[in-house]
């Protein structure tokens, strides 16, 4: 569940918003067969929703605008992206349609190699995170 440090006018919306997101980047890398790096933008929200502008309008239902249309509490609008970050970082790792793979060492063909990185695959399509350690069909 979506924690943060201020109480949300639309929570409910912003929960669901982010859920759609998560599900169209899994059927966008599931095509494809991309692993997402959790650390390299792969998975960013701010990316995400600078490029999005029904989640940018949601998000700023929760502040005051100044008469030019920008936030005039921008502390309270960074800690809320913060929060919603992680939470976005968590529908990722929990939604049941990723494999989350930490950083840390793994065997692909018989190689011990180290990942540096939290990756994520496609549920069943990688047994490590590197791109030629992909699973049997």
């Amino acid at each position: 569940m979506l924690q943060t440090n201020m109480t949300l006018k639309n929570q409910e919306k912003i929960e669901k918003l982010l859920r759609d997101i998560v599900q169209e980047s899994y059927e966008e890398v599931r095509e494809e067969g991309y692993l997402l790096c959790m650390e390299c933008g792969d998975v960013d929200l701010y990316i995400t929703a600078s490029n999005h502008v029904e989640l940018q309008d949601a998000i700023d239902e929760n502040f005051e605008l100044d008469e030019c249309g920008d936030i005039i509490e921008c502390k309270k609008h960074e800690q809320l992206m913060d929060d919603l970050y992680e939470y976005f970082l968590e529908l990722h790792k929990n939604s049941g349609l990723f494999d989350f793979f930490p950083a840390g060492p793994y065997t692909v063909n018989g190689e011990r190699r180290v990942s540096d990185t939290d990756m994520l695959a496609p549920k069943n399509q990688y047994y490590a995170p590197f791109e030629d350690a992909k699973s049997e069909k």
